[in-house]
């Protein structure tokens, strides 16, 4: 291999001037940094170890002139940075290039048993017609009830998640409070309202999006995230998805603006070590393994066998925009007294950071596959956690014709779960398993099988995997670095796994790190206007404490329900005694649970509302009116409850044979008695229907009323079963949410 260039061996012979820039890493976080640097006249070098940019946003050269993405992506609405980004500075209309997404769907295990099903034969369907549920995103009252009904959990269950969601978000989390790092299954557990439904619902959503079990996924960075996502504002879509390749609609269009602005792009060209020494510049040592010599660089003559060409450049500023792994080893990298770590020494513990594996196979079948939806969509139970979503439906290029052949994007998030480290083989595992669900699909006998109904010879498989997913683990908040250390001058460090206002790994999240790295290049060496980085729109705690204690009876309510309804099936399952008995314990200490939790929920209330910390201001009557609808939910309860004792004890039972009432009764004539109250003191006695007419500070509260309204019709029908299943279903039949990664 070649021999290094000594240090001075520098473009053009010149010491490169403070406004020299170094962006190692072409992902969206790297990007979006010397875009934003490019933009106020900094000479930008943008480095980038892979043939193409775009980091975990980047696609692959396939057959045809196709372009494979690593994976699919969607990018919530409230992705503000991001936005402003593709529409101010890149002038691509949202509606023109991507698509919204309401809803996903969910497609039921066909086997009907979870153990049956680990044990059936790979490829063998139990089911003749998919049987897909309906999973809205809760933008609108509607969704919120639609989802309650769905059949995904029992209704009480499917309550206490959303309502968990809201309990997280309303949290503080300081980000080095030994105390306070908890993960998701470590907040669950203290709260007396979680079922273990609720729990594993959770988990399922984590392992789908993150690949990360909630038992590991930090709750202060799940906490941020679901912040973000509960100030929706009604009806506008959850997410967008684009409709085309990464590579043709996202990074060309970004990759041509940083050329107009100046900036040099090296594809292919891989930093291996930084170091620097005080009152110089920065040291780099490049690996081109471009077989051709670049305009304006200095290399060696290449070698018969094309080996790559090592060498050196200086650059007065340098943005480290690599994933954590690379980064993690970048900062040790070098001889001892110049390396980062030698200044920061708390950056050697970058080594903590987890990354996972993605699995993505993407397949082009002979023909129109039926029964395909648009969504994006879930397999229950699958092994693998796989979600698919029909690119025909989806990319413009691919809808032209009458009849477009289904192109699927399958996906799996747990790598492990699949017993083969060779592409071919689990590749074929994960179509084998998709077969199970839809019967239409033929995987063959192997990857290439010309009896399969795939095209082999358009599909693809990722054969070397270069994009971990960054995981937001517990111990992550504790290393994860910023974007600027004061006595490590120059350097500046950018991505999705810095500290960011995000937290969970999104685009927006590598975005943000973007900018903030840039900004503080920025003011070390002064150019241009300051860079500013947009809030995302984000509910104060103060209206969430508010929200939260709301919802406090009911959530109580449908934890009691979940409770009983869990004994009523031990019993008519004839299964042990003991499930009974604990259910029953358990039942007994919900008063207590929930007379803890308001209170502390009311203290934090009167404390936030007292302090002087800087949130966006909630009304005086946004919490009294949470405070009085709580009050006289509890106090027209316990009115209902001390007449019906009066009635017993005097003997003037309402029911015909004087017996005690019913379980479902007792549940009837509380919520009727809740309902009464709280119509009784409503502040409008014929609400208008239009949802405009409602004050905005108050429709947090017409929503509410409008999901307890929709759970009380649940109960007057007598049911305590799932709707649309017939049954209340075991954990082990419930269902996987899709992976897609935000």
């Amino acid at each position: 291999m070649a021999t290094p260039h000594a240090p001075s061996d520098q473009p053009h012979g010149d010491a490169p001037g403070e406004d020299d820039v170094a962006v190692v890493g072409g992902g969206i976080a790297g990007m979006t940094c010397a875009l934003r640097l490019a933009q106020r006249g900094y000479q930008v070098t943008l480095y980038e170890s892979a043939p193409m940019l775009g980091g975990n946003a980047s696609s692959e050269p396939g057959s045809g002139g196709m372009y494979y993405d690593v994976y699919p992506h969607l990018y919530c609405d409230w992705y503000a940075n991001f936005w402003k980004i593709l529409e101010g500075d890149l002038g691509m209309a949202r509606q023109e290039f991507f698509e919204p997404r309401t809803a996903i769907k969910i497609l039921d295990d066909p086997s009907g048993d979870s153990a049956a099903a680990q044990r059936q034969a790979p490829g063998t369907a139990t089911a003749t017609q998919p049987n897909y549920q309906e999973f809205q995103t809760p933008t609108t009252p509607q969704a919120i009830c639609h989802n309650l009904l769905a059949g995904v959990l029992p209704p009480p269950d499917m309550f206490l998640f959303g309502f968990a969601l809201l309990d997280l978000a309303a949290q503080p989390f300081p980000r080095l409070d030994t105390l306070q790092r908890q993960t998701i299954n470590g907040f669950l557990y203290s709260r007396g309202y979680t079922t273990e439904d609720c729990a594993k619902l959770h988990d399922t959503i984590l392992m789908e999006i993150w690949s990360i079990p909630s038992s590991e996924t930090s709750a202060a960075a799940y906490h941020a995230f679901v912040r973000h996502n509960l100030a929706f504002a009604s009806g506008k879509p959850f997410a967008w998805l684009l409709r085309g390749s990464l590579q043709e609609m996202l990074i060309q269009p970004w990759q041509k603006k940083l050329t107009d602005l100046r900036c040099r792009i090296k594809t292919g060209v891989e930093v291996t070590k930084i170091e620097r020494d005080d009152n110089k510049p920065v040291r780099l040592t490049l690996k081109d393994h471009n077989p051709q010599p670049q305009q304006g660089a200095a290399r060696e003559k290449q070698s018969p066998q094309q080996e790559p060409v090592l060498y050196t450049r200086q650059h007065k500023n340098v943005v480290l925009a690599v994933p954590a792994p690379a980064l993690a080893r970048l900062v040790m990298a070098g001889q001892v007294g110049t390396r980062i770590v030698d200044k920061v020494q708390e950056l050697s513990e970058l080594r903590h950071l987890q990354t996972a594996r993605i699995l993505v196979a993407n397949l082009f079948f002979k023909e129109k596959l039926p029964d395909i939806p648009p969504e994006i969509v879930g397999l229950a139970r699958s092994r693998g956690y796989l979600s698919f979503v029909d690119l025909s439906q989806l990319w413009t290029s691919l809808k032209n014709g009458d009849d477009p052949a289904t192109v699927l994007v399958l996906a799996a998030s747990d790598s492990y779960a699949l017993s083969s480290e060779d592409s071919k083989e689990w590749a074929h595992m994960m179509i084998e398993e998709l077969a199970r669900y839809l019967p239409t699909v033929n995987a063959g006998d192997h990857w290439g099988d010309p009896n399969s109904n795939i095209d082999y010879s358009k599909s693809l498989y990722q054969e070397k995997y270069q994009r971990p997913l960054f995981l937001n683990t517990i111990e992550s908040d504790s290393y994860k670095p910023s974007a600027y250390y004061p006595h490590l001058k120059n350097i500046f460090f950018a991505g999705d796994f810095c500290t960011n206002d995000i937290k969970m790994a999104t685009i927006e999240a590598a975005v943000v790190s973007g900018l903030r790295a840039a900004e503080a290049l920025r003011q070390s060496a002064p150019k241009g206007d300051e860079i500013a980085i947009i809030p995302q729109a984000a509910l104060s705690r103060k209206e969430l404490l508010a929200l939260k204690l709301a919802l406090l009876p009911a959530a109580y309510g449908a934890k009691a329900w979940s409770t009983i309804n869990g004994a009523l099936q031990t019993v008519a399952e004839r299964r042990a005694a003991e499930g009974v008995i604990s259910s029953l314990a358990g039942l007994s200490m919900i008063p207590f649970s929930y007379a803890a939790d308001w209170w502390g929920t009311v203290e934090a209330l009167g404390l936030h509302a007292l302090s002087a910390e800087k949130e966006p201001e909630i009304s005086a009557s946004m919490i009294a009116d949470g405070l009085s609808l709580a009050s006289r939910s509890l106090l027209a309860a316990g009115s209902y409850l001390q007449q019906l004792v009066t009635e017993q004890s005097a003997g003037q039972s309402a029911q015909s044979d004087g017996a005690p009432p019913t379980l479902l009764a007792l549940v009837k004539g509380l919520g009727k008695a809740i309902d009464d109250e709280l119509r009784k003191h409503s502040p409008s006695p014929a609400p208008p229907p239009e949802a405009a007419a409602v004050p905005a500070d108050l429709r947090w509260i017409s929503a509410v009323g409008q999901i307890l309204t929709k759970l009380q019709s649940a109960v007057d029908q007598g049911s305590r079963r799932s709707p649309g299943s017939g049954r209340y279903r075991a954990w082990s039949e419930h269902v996987r949410r899709h992976r897609v990664k935000l």
